[in-house]
């Protein structure tokens, strides 16, 4: 049965038709993403969903008593209540009981002997047992805690945008409603936020309607998707990796097959396939340049952003940075850091909200002074700085502007890798139409803003890009011809992220912020999560270690593993030896690890053909119990081994 039913409906926007005839049924436990291109009518379907936004045409029906939250871009909060109080106000039902309970006890403390009283007492007691109310406060406390709030007491017209956001996100949790509905909620959230909130919804027992860029989210939450394109509405009963292959297989059965959308697929199917450790390989010899993306030409219907390697030559000497402090507010966020980052640096930003990353590239693009410490710049840069609420777009006449003014402020005719073009041509590169480019800037969404933002700055060449949070509102379309662009481009790049996707797709090191200092890592971000769950593992082994490595003797040379490797295995081979239940062990690894991948060889090839939905469905969840078995059996493989040399 349905909770929530929307039939034959059509929505338009003005002259332009979001969506017409659709048909969607949100059942229970339904795990539902809604994707497609910025400005396609996500977000406003999700309102519809709501009950928030009226239909053009057909009919939204819903049971009366259907508790539905929605956590949308726009802010709905009080301003003038505390932190705890707004958060209260998504748990009515659990406040209210806790009230009548408090409220009773004190008349029976006063008049014990009224049985009726006591009786009211325990119907009283099993409603808040069935519905968890005793420790209420408690309950929203550890949630805001997990979302990185914890003054509770603090008004909301005291928080930041994106704090105000967060308070928004725990009410709607903590209300435990029938149909939570989440448009962009890892907006403002750090890593460790994210997969928090990642975990909460992969137990929560209502339906969930899902709108996130955030790929790796999208994977684990969902189970089947909504795509939004050019007013039309497909459905696929997958999660993000399987909607890939659906798509792919339904783009290539096309007679008019656009072959550079079909290979951005093959590409991010690809890369999402892979495992952890594959991922954490470096980047030139991860991903393998696919000549269709540039050969080829997409079809007016299915147009795709196109960003060419644009710069200005870049010299040897990028940004020297020695004994950088920055202070906030009589708070050292950072101290003496120390770092040159040389022309082809890719190095992401990492750490809790608040820790410093906005600031340290502040100070890195000019816009804010360091405490102390010393900067130097090659002579040839040229910065372009993204900063993380397009703030050019968002205050002062920035808003007021038309789209086509914006990008004619930096000249009429514009000079791109010695190609002159029109300010209305670059525009239509970038996604906007003609009839788009003379609309008010406010009445862009947020990703079409971004989208924006990012034109104008590639119109300067730069060859150092730093970027705060680029992947906010950005669709996942643009995402992911921006990561092949950051893959070309020439010049260094210093991002800020808490998108696990983006970092992978995009960095070779990390630099973590912790406790006011900047630790580097080598690698990208799977590659940190590796270090971190190594180091994890370390602690409860009953010996001391610092890395994992195999010789050239092994006989499984395909796995490889980080540069500390060598240290652990000689720390593990001087305490013990390898037992012989623990040698009949490997020995059967040996025999069952290239079994499955054999198996794993052949789906994958299966997959590749043309089945139908049902069996690339059925065979892409094969596909990663596969490859999820062989990354828990090598991890086993690799102690026993080490123990066997």
């Amino acid at each position: 049965m349905s909770l929530i039913s929307i039939t034959d409906a059509s929505k338009d926007f003005g002259v332009r038709t979001l969506f017409k005839n659709l048909e969607l049924h949100i059942k229970k436990n339904e795990r539902l993403g809604l994707i497609g291109p910025n400005g396609s009518g996500k977000s406003t379907l999700l309102k519809v969903i709501a009950g928030l936004e009226p239909l053009l045409n057909g009919e939204r029906t819903c049971s009366p008593a259907l508790k539905i939250s929605l956590v949308g871009q726009e802010n709905t909060l009080d301003k003038n209540i505390t932190v705890m109080e707004e958060v209260l106000k998504g748990c009515k039902k659990k406040s209210d009981l806790l009230i009548r309970f408090r409220k009773l006890t004190e008349k029976i403390s006063s008049n014990s002997k009224d049985k009726s009283l006591l009786k009211e007492l325990g119907y009283l007691s099993e409603l808040m047992d069935n519905t968890n109310a005793w420790n209420l406060e408690q309950q929203c406390k550890e949630i805001l805690r997990r979302l990185g709030i914890k003054d509770t007491g603090r008004t909301i017209k005291e928080l930041s945008g994106g704090f105000q956001k967060r308070v928004e996100l725990a009410s709607a949790l903590i209300s435990n409603p029938d149909v939570l509905l989440l448009d962009e909620p890892t907006n403002h959230l750090d890593v460790s936020s994210i997969q928090w909130l990642q975990g909460w919804l992969e137990k929560y027992k209502g339906a969930l309607v899902l709108i996130t860029h955030d790929r790796y989210f999208l994977e684990k939450v969902t189970t089947r998707m909504i795509e939004i394109d050019n007013g039309k509405i497909y459905k696929y009963s997958a999660n993000y990796s399987n909607y890939l292959q659906l798509k792919l297989v339904q783009n290539t059965s096309e007679k008019s097959t656009n072959k550079k959308f079909r290979a951005i697929l093959k590409k991010e199917l690809n890369w999402l396939k892979k495992g952890p450790k594959a991922r954490s390989t470096k980047q030139k010899a991860r991903v393998q340049r696919i000549t269709n993306l540039q050969s080829q030409q997409p079809l007016e219907s299915e147009k795709n952003l196109e960003l060419n390697s644009i710069s200005n030559r870049i010299g040897k000497k990028a940004i020297d940075v020695e004994n950088l402090s920055i202070t906030i507010n009589h708070k050292k966020i950072l101290k003496d850091f120390s770092y040159n980052f040389t022309p082809n640096d890719r190095v992401g930003i990492i750490g809790h909200n608040g820790s410093g990353k906005t600031s340290l590239l502040d100070v890195l693009a000019g816009k804010r002074k360091p405490t102390s410490g010393k900067i130097e710049f090659g002579q040839t840069i040229a910065i372009g700085y993204l900063d993380q609420h397009t703030n050019e777009l968002s205050i002062g006449k920035g808003i007021n502007r038309r789209v086509i003014d914006f990008i004619k402020e930096a000249g009429p005719i514009i000079n791109i890798n010695e190609k002159k073009i029109t300010a209305s041509q670059l525009l239509e590169k970038f996604l906007f139409h003609p009839s788009e480019q003379y609309s008010k800037i406010e009445k862009l969404s947020g990703g079409e803003k971004r989208r924006l933002t990012l034109c104008k700055m590639l119109i300067n060449a730069p060859n150092i890009l730093l970027l705060d949070e680029p992947t906010n509102d950005l669709d996942i379309q643009t995402l992911s011809v921006l990561e092949d662009f950051l893959e070309d481009f020439k010049g260094c790049v210093i991002i800020a992220s808490h998108d696990r996707y983006f970092l992978d797709r995009t960095i070779n090191k990390i630099f973590n912020f912790e406790q006011g200092e900047l630790k580097r890592y080598d690698g990208n971000y799977s590659s940190f999560q590796e270090n971190k769950r190594s180091n994890t593992l370390r602690k409860t082994l009953p010996y001391e270690s610092k890395d994992y490595s195999l010789n050239k003797k092994s006989s499984r040379k395909n796995i490889s593993l980080s540069s500390e490797a060598t240290k652990k295995s000689k720390n593990i081979k001087e305490l013990r030896k390898i037992s012989f239940k623990e040698k009949r062990e490997l020995d059967q690894l040996d025999k069952e690890i290239p079994m499955l991948e054999n198996r794993k060889l052949e789906v994958e090839k299966s997959i590749s053909e043309n089945f139908s939905d049902q069996n690339v469905v059925r065979l892409s969840h094969e596909l990663a119990n596969i490859t999820e078995k062989i990354k828990v059996l090598e991890e086993r493989w690799l102690i026993l081994s080490d123990l066997a040399k």
